[in-house]
């Protein structure tokens, strides 16, 4: 009995130290979950999670189709609900197959435990196992340090549990499937910054790498989109692990380790194929551009190596053509193919006409091409995740053909032959519209990079844009450029510098092999190629009302908050300056809240104005970091460690500060997940 125990224990801490690397890592995830839970809200946001969380409900109960609505809008209103065979489909089956099992985890510990006290219970054991691992540790603290860091930790969620329980009022079970959606989205949140501690942590040391992935937690807008179940922080934290793994690889190449190099290649596929699953679109652009990117670059590109990666695609793609085949009967053709019920435009959604028929659409704010995105409203419901029809073919784009038919003059086939042809119908009907659709996809972000006003409204300065139609949010001003949402990317301030010195020193080594380039540098490719692939490619959607923190582009935030580390003038200035980064961290935290707090009680703010409000600070945040970074850039002994940890920390802060008054007194679309947060909120002024 011992010894299975201590197998079992053994077990658990190798599967622990494969995904999170080592106890900081293991800290870093269990911290970022913690503080997710302080602003989570049971409740839909935005209006596309009426469908994914009826379609979730219905996956749990064992069909893919649903068969029930209990969350209601009118079958016509809801977005993203297509139809095959007479049956109701929703989309982003691989985020919502992902829910799955957790919907099943909590209906069960629900039969034991009311929901609410079942979330407060969740939320309490899992800040206590990251009190007791914070406790234990950094070397240099005392024994009495590390035991008082843990009585008093545990005590706090102790006091927070009682004040839940004694306190806590009623959730519905049919609150249950939502919740676990929301808890998925922060699952994948949290890990999304330990894959970066961990990428990051193969170039830097660890108070960079611990720096990186708490950056993206709590001062990114992945923290923004933590808890609300929207398929872009997936995506977001697939793209890094296909980073991560491609990194692994190039690392094995260099110490001639193929065979490792591989599996970590094989990997790195598996990976992209699996965003395919959630949408198959951005799946497509990931795949051709690691493709290329890994080609180029791998020091063994043999028939053995090549056949074992595309197996690894096809595996990684396997679940998205078994449920296109449920679905649609074509495995090639994803549920965003088929027609749409309703009359919201929704992305790749061919024109049958009719009460289903979407066609192109006209564009939010005019945007010749994009289809609505939904307004949020001052209580909180988020539009539609509307796009750009598909185009049509005059039929059922794809539809399945079972080959039999013959042309004029009867069926002269062979039997071999017919059921080929069959096969590239189906793939081809498919193909037509979402090739059309990846083409302009293409095309309009390239024209969108040659229009500077537009640009500015995407990635500097939003207020109240020409081209947002803001009546779809009570005429708020509620919406965020990049640099708004993330002012750490001030720091790109510096691109422009690094880019001619890097180039310099690459044509002074004469070294223009990409298969040559250290492993840091191959990567470093492809996380700019991946960055610049999915920007460009929904420049054209963007700007748009209902994109809170230009959510179209959040899968390239922790790619560009990995670049902007990978900055010397960065990452010295962590190493060097902890305490000042900290410090100040800790100060712009608390002072963005005071100043949140303040302004909107003393001026009585809307909720636009109060975001406006956040938008210029966050701006100025970006200023300072920009100017510090690009100071040290090209003055490194003028510019001191220390105020650069300063102009990092005060974006990283406010925008924290945003996080958590976004979540408790901005956006209230439901109730507060733990009831100790609700208690203390009506303290709080109100927008």
């Amino acid at each position: 009995m011992t010894r299975d125990v201590g197998w079992f224990t053994g077990r658990c801490r190798q599967a622990r130290k494969a995904v999170f690397g080592d106890r900081y890592g293991y800290a870093l995830w269990l911290g970022l979950l913690v503080t997710f839970g302080l602003y989570w809200r049971v409740g839909i946001f935005v209006t596309d999670t009426y469908t994914t969380a009826n379609a979730l409900v219905a996956v749990s109960n064992g069909h893919l189709h649903i068969t029930e609505t209990p969350y209601t809008l009118t079958l016509g209103a809801q977005p993203g609900l297509h139809e095959a065979g007479g049956r109701l489909y929703g989309r982003n089956y691989g985020q919502i197959l992902l829910a799955v099992p957790l919907v099943w985890a909590l209906q069960a510990l629900s039969v034991f435990i009311t929901p609410r006290l079942l979330l407060l219970g969740l939320w309490s054991g899992t800040a206590l196992v990251f009190v007791a691992h914070v406790s234990v540790l950094g070397q240099r603290h005392t024994d009495t340090a590390k035991r008082t860091v843990l009585w008093v930790g545990s005590g706090l969620v102790a006091v927070l549990f009682l004040v839940g329980a004694l306190t806590a009022t009623a959730l519905p079970d049919t609150a249950l499937p939502i919740a676990a959606f929301q808890i998925s989205t922060m699952l994948a949140a949290a890990t999304t910054g330990v894959v970066l501690y961990r990428l990051v942590g193969i170039w830097h040391d660890r108070s960079v790498a611990l720096s990186a992935g708490v950056a993206i937690g709590i001062a990114s807008s992945v923290g923004f989109w933590a808890s609300l179940p929207k398929r872009h922080v997936l995506v977001g934290l697939l793209l890094l692990t296909t980073v991560y793994l491609f990194a692994r690889s190039r690392i094995a190449y260099a110490d001639s380790r193929d065979r490792l190099a591989l599996g970590f290649r094989a990997g790195a596929y598996v990976a992209a194929g699996l965003v395919t699953w959630t949408h198959a679109f951005e799946g497509f652009f990931l795949v051709v551009t690691l493709a290329l990117v890994d080609l180029i670059t791998a020091r063994r590109n043999s028939l053995v190596h090549l056949a074992i990666i595309g197996l690894a695609l096809f595996l990684g793609s396997l679940p998205m053509l078994v449920t296109n085949f449920l679905i649609s009967g074509n495995p090639v053709k994803p549920p965003r193919l088929l027609s749409a019920v309703g009359g919201a435009n929704v992305e790749f959604t061919p024109d049958t006409g009719g009460d289903a028929g979407t066609g192109g659409g006209s564009g939010a704010g005019g945007s010749e091409g994009t289809g609505t995105d939904g307004g949020t409203g001052g209580s909180g419901g988020v539009g539609t995740d509307g796009g750009t029809g598909g185009g049509s073919d005059g039929s059922d784009a794809g539809g399945t053909s079972s080959g039999d038919s013959a042309g004029p003059g009867g069926d002269t086939r062979t039997p071999i032959v017919t059921p080929i042809l069959g096969l590239f119908k189906q793939v081809l009907g498919p193909a037509a519209p979402a090739m059309a659709f990846t083409s302009d996809a293409v095309s309009g972000g390239l024209d969108v990079l040659t229009t500077p006003d537009r640009m500015s409204q995407i990635f500097l300065r939003s207020g109240s844009a020409p081209r947002i139609n803001y009546g779809y949010n009570s005429y708020e001003a509620i919406e965020l450029t990049m640099l708004e949402a993330v002012p750490l990317f001030g720091a790109v301030a510096a691109l422009p510098v690094v880019l001619l010195r890097s180039a310099n020193q690459r044509l002074q080594q004469w070294d223009v092999r990409p298969s040559q380039y250290s492993p840091r540098t191959q990567t470093d490719l492809l996380v700019t190629a991946l960055a610049a692939v999915f920007t460009l490619v929904y420049l054209s959607r963007l700007p748009l009302h209902a994109q809170l923190t230009v959510r179209y582009l959040l899968p390239t935030v922790p790619l560009i908050m990995y670049g902007v580390v990978r900055f010397p003038a960065v990452h010295e200035p962590i190493s060097d300056a902890r305490r000042w980064l900290v410090g100040g961290y800790a100060v712009s935290v608390v002072g963005g809240l005071l100043l949140g707090l303040g302004v909107v009680t003393g001026l009585d703010l809307a909720l636009g104005e109060a975001v406006q409000l956040h938008a210029l600070l966050n701006l100025g945040g970006a200023a300072v970091c920009g100017g510090t970074v690009l100071g040290r850039t090209l003055a490194p002994s003028r510019v001191p460690s220390r105020a650069v940890a300063v102009g990092l920390s005060l974006p990283a802060g406010l925008t924290t500060a945003y996080l958590f008054l976004s979540g408790l007194v901005y956006f209230q679309y439901g109730p507060f997940a733990l009831d100790f947060i609700r208690v203390l909120t009506p303290h709080l002024p109100a927008v």
